[in-house]
C-alpha cells in the first residue's frame, strides 16, 4: 500500500509540474481533448491528444486519493469501465457548457467534469 501512495504522489507531482510548466488551462484542455475525440486518426493520435489522454489517465488513477480530499457531495464515482476517450468527450462537453471556467487549470477542470457526470450516490 505504501508503494501505491508513493506512486500516486509522484504521478500527482509530475502532473502538477507539467501543468505549471505548460500553464495548461481550460483553453488548452479543450483543444487537446477535441483532438483526442476527433474522428480523424491523424488528429486523434496527435501529440496534444496525448496530453488530454494523459490527464484523463492521471485523474482516473488518482480518483481514490482525490476523493479523500473532497467533501461530502463532491466525490467522484466514475464507472470502472470508463475509457480515457470517454472521459475526454465528457470533458469537452463540460467545458463547452461552462466556458466561464476556461481559466481553471486542466486537472481541476477534468475533476469537475467527471464529478458532474459521475457524482457519488448517497
Amino acid at each position: 500500500m505504501k508503494s501505491a501512495w508513493i506512486a500516486a504522489a509522484v504521478t500527482l507531482v509530475g502532473e502538477m509540474a507539467c501543468t505549471g510548466v505548460m500553464a495548461s488551462d481550460g483553453n488548452d484542455l479543450l483543444k487537446w481533448c477535441k483532438n483526442a475525440s476527433s474522428d480523424t486518426p491523424e488528429i486523434q493520435s496527435s501529440f496534444t491528444a496525448g496530453f488530454c489522454l494523459g490527464t484523463m489517465q492521471t485523474v482516473g488513477e488518482l480518483t481514490p486519493f482525490i476523493n479523500d480530499g473532497l467533501g461530502p457531495g463532491f466525490k467522484i464515482c466514475p464507472p470502472s469501465e470508463i475509457t480515457n476517450g470517454q472521459a475526454a468527450r465528457i470533458v469537452v462537453k463540460y467545458i463547452q457548457q461552462n466556458p466561464e471556467k476556461l481559466h481553471l487549470n486542466a486537472t481541476t477542470l477534468t475533476i469537475m467534469a467527471i464529478q458532474n457526470a459521475y457524482p457519488c450516490k448517497g
